[in-house]
């Protein structure tokens, strides 16, 4: 009997320690998850923060993406207007220099026309062919018989070939 008496105090002295164990266990679990619940709420909070400043350091680097591009832009608008401008320039320093070539082989014309044959003939002999011929070729074709009758045979056959190439390129042209 001792034994049952014995056996039933152990066993009321467990069952009496269960729910101070029980309770223990639930507490320190519940202060387990109090903590990870602490911890998530912290790194949720983190992330928020780093998602925030993500989001802001994006829309500053997409800022100056379009302050890079706007400025991009009126540089190529500020190249084509300079090219538009050269373009311009450069027509009408051609159409100046036209005329200036215009008046000038206006005058030659007019000078070596009024020039007696013998005289013209020999002042093409002493010029180069090519320049000779242009020349040449500005002239009336009466006037350019004359002068090539007065020239040295050798320099009237090399003159009347480069005219009639001369001729030939302006004819197809």
């Amino acid at each position: 009997m001792n034994k049952i008496i014995f056996l039933s105090f152990l066993l009321v002295l467990s069952l009496q320690a269960v729910p101070q164990n029980c309770e223990q266990y639930f507490e320190s679990k519940k202060a387990q998850l109090e903590l990870q619940t602490k911890e998530f709420d912290e790194a949720r909070q983190s992330l928020e923060a780093f998602k925030a400043s993500f989001e802001a350091l994006q829309k500053e680097k997409m800022q100056e993406l379009a302050t890079k591009e706007a400025e991009v832009n009126a540089t190529l608008a500020q190249i084509d207007n300079l090219k538009k401008e050269n373009a311009r320039l450069l027509e009408e320093k051609q159409k100046i220099l036209d005329t200036i070539n215009e008046k000038t082989e206006g005058r030659v014309k007019e000078i070596y026309s009024q020039m007696k044959d013998a005289a013209v003939a020999n002042v093409l002999s002493q010029m180069d062919a090519e320049d000779a011929s242009k020349i040449m070729l500005s002239l009336d074709s009466r006037k350019i018989s004359g002068i090539l009758s007065k020239m040295d045979p050798q320099k009237a056959s090399e003159l009347t070939l480069l005219l009639k190439n001369m001729d030939n390129n302006t004819s197809s042209n």
